[in-house]
């Protein structure tokens, strides 16, 4: 198993263990794990980075890849601020359900990062 199909697959993981500790934190539960939610979402962005930079070095999906790399940078934002955005407003669950959007979102451009590479790989190999 290459090196995309391991992130991705930390990816995947990382969403699922984001998507528990969200709905614990909407609920009003796990407050003390606020800390764990931040440190995982940094690692789903970097990992969302290495898998754009491998794409770069390849020179494939080279826009999907720079697209990824910004949008890490955007996703890193509004999680960092979204506590401070519209707070104590009856609409701050808008600001939620977009946090959550961006961070499938997210895991949606990994998988088209890695998909991309596979497809390179098998029309090579078909062409051989």
């Amino acid at each position: 198993m290459g090196l995309q199909r391991v992130l991705l697959m930390l990816m995947r993981l990382s969403a699922a263990v984001q998507i528990v500790l969200g709905i614990g934190f909407w609920t009003r539960h796990w407050w003390n794990a606020i800390q764990v939610h931040t440190n995982n979402g940094i690692a789903f962005v970097v990992m969302l980075w290495l898998l754009a930079i491998i794409a770069l070095v390849q020179r494939r999906t080279v826009g999907l890849a720079l697209f990824a790399v910004v949008w890490g940078f955007a996703i890193a934002m509004l999680g960092f601020t979204q506590y401070r955005i519209l707070a104590g407003s009856s609409f701050h669950w808008v600001v939620r359900v977009v946090h959550l959007a961006a961070g499938l979102a997210t895991l949606g451009i990994a998988e088209k990062l890695v998909a991309a590479r596979s497809r390179g790989v098998e029309a090579t190999g078909a062409a051989a």
